[in-house]
Parts: structure tokens; C-alpha cells; sequence
């Protein structure tokens, strides 16, 4: 394939908002897409695949059918960013269990050739039976650590220490630095997916399975807040989100066994954390929706 036509697969609108992040552990987004085109090229040779469809796009990833001597699968080339560092780790371990299956992986470069899913996710399933499907995982997913993959309690410890916290009020701060402490005393460590939702799982054509892992290890606790930010609009406001916030939580804590006021209390600092980020974006929207869900989560 010519670097051309490897440029025309890629989206324009793609272009534009890869061109806009900043550098991150590896090469800004402007710099990463306009490489992108020479790097599909030598990967399209050197694996010997065969481009078989138009690309799909994430937030931070092009992917693109293909088929190659594993026969039918996707080809992903992502931006390379610290949280995406570990993706190709956790695939291996999961080895197709609860997870897409990894077929080869060249981490240096941020590019993985992975089993080829259905395009159907979770987002039209009934809000519980989806919130189940994904708590169905976690005995897959949540195995033992890799010491290569971030602890969640220092990396929060940093996150809550931001100017950016002191701007939110004190004592949703302080109920989640409390938290965190408690969850570090409890031990229980797994590899948790990190940003698992309606969105992230996909169907194989007979299961459902993980895609694009953010991994770190932690307490399973943790991966429950994604389930309570997604699909927001059907959940109200006021005593409509608190109950639907709870709904959710108990179906997970129904499925998986957690315990729900520690999930609650997890998914509220999780919520804090989500709200100091907003903040630094300068994101008054995002700010107020994780003040609502930490209000729905208490008590």
C-alpha cells in the first residue's frame, strides 16, 4: 500500500481531534497522525494484512479491519499516552478471557492485531441487563496484579493533591482522601480493567468481552464508577438520579458480590477525581454532573 492511500483511510475528523492533545508520554497527537500514514503502511507490510474495510475510530486509536496469516482481524493504532501503556499487558493476561483476544502486539508503537469483534456494544441493551453483563466480567478480568501496571492508590493520592481539588468543596475532598486511605489499608489488589462500561464491551458474535483496557491495579471496588458516568441521560436529575445511581450499584454488587456501601463510597472518590480533571479542563458541566452523582451516592 502507498503512504497515499494509507492516508486516505484515516477519518479527517480523526485528524482534527488527535492534532489537538499534547504530548504525553510520546509524540504530540499532531505529530503521532501525520507519522500515521508511513507507520499503517510498514505495519500493513511487515504483518503481511490486507486492509478490508473502512476504519473505525476511538478516542485516542484507529482501527481497521484486516486479514493477515491469523486470518480475519483488527489492526489498532494508537496514540501513544501513559494510559494505554499497559493495554497489550492485560490483553496477554486475560488471554481472550473475559477480553478481546490479543493476536501481536509492538507496545513500542502503540499498535495491536487483535481478534475482530461484532460492532455491537452494550449501549441499546436494558440499563440493568447491561450494567450486569459488564459486573459478569470482573471474575475474568480482576486477576492477580502485574508489576508492570500502575497502582491506583498513589496515582489518586497525586490526583487529589492538584490545585485543582482545593476549588471543589471540602468536604467531598476530604470524604475521598478518607476513602482512599481505607482502601489502602484493604488490601485485595487485582488488575482491574480501569474504564469499563457500556461502551468498552463488545460482542464476539456469542459473548461479550472487554475492549480497550486502561489497567491498573487496585481494588475491584474501583471499576464500578464508569457504569454510574455512562449513559447519564436516563438516569434524571434529583431523586431520580440518586435512585437509578443506587439501582446500578446494587445490580453490580447483586452480580459480583462487592459490597455496596463500599462501592458507593469507592464510586464517589472516583467521582472526585473525574471532577478535579473537569476542573483543570476548566469544565463547569462535567464539575457539576460529579458533584450530583457524589451527592446521589451518599447518604
Amino acid at each position: 500500500m502507498r503512504v497515499e492511500d494509507a492516508a486516505a483511510l484515516v477519518p479527517a475528523g480523526f485528524v482534527t481531534h488527535i492534532s489537538t492533545l499534547p504530548a504525553a508520554a510520546g509524540p504530540s497527537g499532531s505529530d503521532w497522525v501525520a507519522a500515521l500514514p508511513h507507520l499503517l503502511v510498514d505495519v500493513l507490510g511487515t504483518w503481511e494484512l490486507t486492509v478490508e474495510g473502512e476504519a473505525m475510530t476511538g478516542h485516542c486509536a484507529l482501527v481497521l479491519p484486516v486479514r493477515g496469516p491469523e486470518g480475519s482481524a483488527a489492526l489498532k493504532l494508537g496514540w501513544p499516552h501513559r494510559e494505554a501503556d499497559g493495554e497489550h499487558l492485560a490483553l496477554r493476561a486475560w488471554d481472550g478471557r473475559g477480553a478481546v483476544r490479543l493476536l501481536r502486539a509492538d507496545p513500542r508503537r502503540s499498535v495491536l492485531l487483535l481478534e475482530r469483534l461484532t460492532t455491537q456494544d452494550l449501549t441499546d441493551q436494558w440499563d440493568e441487563e447491561a450494567v450486569a453483563i459488564v459486573a459478569g466480567l470482573y471474575p475474568d478480568l480482576h486477576v492477580a496484579p502485574l508489576p508492570q501496571v500502575p497502582a491506583l492508590v498513589p496515582w489518586v493520592e497525586e490526583t487529589l493533591s492538584r490545585p485543582a481539588a482545593a476549588g471543589l468543596p471540602r468536604r467531598y475532598v476530604e470524604q475521598a482522601r478518607g476513602t482512599l486511605r481505607s482502601l489502602g489499608d484493604l488490601g485485595g489488589e487485582r488488575l482491574l480493567h480501569g474504564d469499563l462500561h457500556y461502551g468498552t464491551v463488545l460482542s464476539d458474535g456469542t459473548d461479550w468481552v472487554a475492549i480497550d483496557p486502561k489497567p491498573i491495579t487496585g481494588h475491584p471496588a474501583w471499576e464500578v464508577a464508569p457504569l454510574l458516568t455512562n449513559r447519564v441521560e436516563e438516569m434524571g436529575t434529583g431523586a431520580s438520579l440518586r435512585w437509578s445511581v443506587r439501582r446500578r450499584v446494587e445490580v453490580v454488587c447483586e452480580v459480583s458480590g462487592l459490597d455496596q456501601g463500599l462501592v458507593q463510597a469507592v464510586s464517589a472518590l472516583r467521582a472526585v477525581v473525574g471532577a478535579v480533571w473537569a476542573s483543570e479542563d476548566g469544565d463547569a458541566e462535567q464539575v457539576s454532573r460529579a458533584i450530583a452523582l457524589i451527592k446521589a451516592l451518599g447518604d
